[in-house]
């Protein structure tokens, strides 16, 4: 325990302190590697064979378009369940799926199709788990750490975006794709090793059993009933459409302001990361005032139009890096900052539900966005596309303003 001594005295680490969330955050550790080791190698293969911001856009797409479907779904199912079993089967799947991708391109070359196939597999399995995983983080720690988990868990999140491209990047000079592919596998299952030592979790008991369509609606019209919640989900709908929409499309945003090479990518991806991980170290810092979050989440908003406003009138490559760590920065900040708020106006009975709601929009949304904000770069400009995301950046941080109020 001296280590985290050590660590308290710098950062804010209160939520390491207990050890069921130190469990957890280290199984995180090793599954968000995975996560992105093979995040990485999607986009980049499908950069290598098409070099089209269409095609990157569509296994954007394919990835996190499952979450509008699956989600909601195992939402429900999250309410029901013992959470540590669920996060251990959903932690096998994934590491049983990426040794498949491994075995199949053993004797196969990748193409567009299978690609696009296994990155929709791969977004099923994934969108499964995110209900489980965001409901489990609130029986981890007591409310008042609620903040700090979340924070240490996006810098989790966002320093594997760092870590894990500069590994595949690196790893492709000396070893074949597909066995990036079989590392993501041991990852997967090293979170497993870490998680079985998490205590059973057992659901609340259900004051009438429901069916699972009617479960789904009891939590939407909870979410909806409450001003405040829907427009934390609002603010993150608009978020997923801007900010994260456009680090959906770095492989090609790489390929037209640099050389295209994996290192170029990885310095993106990397400066993405960074910006991610000083907003969630932000974040972590914060006590769960709800006034003091939602003025945060304001200020982003803006901050996120004006970084947009800097791409469309300074595009250099030299300066690319710099904007994409604020954009990142100020994404993870309304990210962050709108979980922590639902999660806190949330009961654990219908966690599970509501966070589904905000995992769609989150992640489901990005989806959306990277396909539509492709097409438009595409086929009409890549100007016109900075132009709508700014638009909708400003439109978000004036709503805000305006609505407020109902903290």
């Amino acid at each position: 325990m001296q280590y985290l001594k050590k660590l308290s005295s710098v950062f804010d680490i209160s939520a390491l302190k207990q050890a069921q969330y130190r469990h957890y955050f280290f199984a995180s550790l090793f599954s968000t590697l995975a996560v992105w080791m093979g995040r990485f190698m999607f986009g980049w293969l499908v950069w290598e064979i098409t070099e089209s911001f269409f095609w990157v856009g569509i296994v954007s797409f394919v990835l996190l378009i499952p979450t509008l479907f699956v989600t909601p779904f195992f939402g429900v199912v999250s309410d029901r369940v013992d959470l540590r079993n669920g996060l251990l089967v959903w932690l096998s799947m994934q590491s049983f799926l990426a040794f498949i991708t491994f075995a199949l391109y053993l004797f196969i070359s990748p193409s567009v199709f299978s690609l696009l196939v296994i990155a929709f597999v791969f977004g099923c399995v994934a969108s499964a788990g995110s209900p489980l995983r965001l409901s489990l983080i609130p029986r981890l720690v007591d409310k008042e750490t609620l903040p700090n988990a979340v924070g240490l868990g996006a810098i989790l999140f966002n320093l594997s975006r760092v870590v894990a491209p500069a590994i595949a990047a690196a790893l492709l000079t000396l070893i074949k794709p597909e066995y990036i592919f079989l590392i993501s596998a041991i990852f997967f299952l090293c979170a497993v090793l870490f998680n079985v030592r998490l205590k059973s979790m057992l659901p609340t008991p259900p004051e009438t059993k429901q069916s699972k369509f009617k479960d789904f609606i009891k939590g939407f019209s909870f979410a909806y009933q409450s001003k405040f919640i829907l427009l934390m989900l609002m603010m993150t709908l608009i978020n997923s459409q801007v900010g994260r929409a456009l680090i959906e499309l770095l492989p090609a945003l790489s390929g037209t302001f640099t050389k295209g090479q994996p290192h170029d990518l990885a310095v993106l991806t990397a400066c993405s990361g960074a910006g991610s991980i000083f907003g969630a170290f932000f974040i972590s810092k914060q006590k769960g005032e709800i006034a003091r979050l939602v003025s945060f989440i304001m200020m982003a908003m803006l901050g996120t139009a004006g970084s947009l406003l800097a791409i469309l009138l300074l595009p250099s490559a030299k300066l690319l890096g710099v904007f994409i760590f604020l954009l990142s920065l100020l994404m993870t900040v309304i990210g962050a900052g709108s979980q922590i708020l639902i999660q806190l106006s949330t009961p654990d009975s219908i966690r599970g539900r509501v966070m589904s709601l905000w995992i769609m929009l989150a992640l489901g949304g990005p989806a959306i966005g990277a396909f539509l904000m492709g097409a438009v770069a595409e086929f009409i400009g890549f100007n016109l596309m900075l132009v709508i995301m700014l638009t909708l950046a400003c439109v978000g941080g004036a709503w805000i303003r305006l609505k407020r109020k109902v903290t």
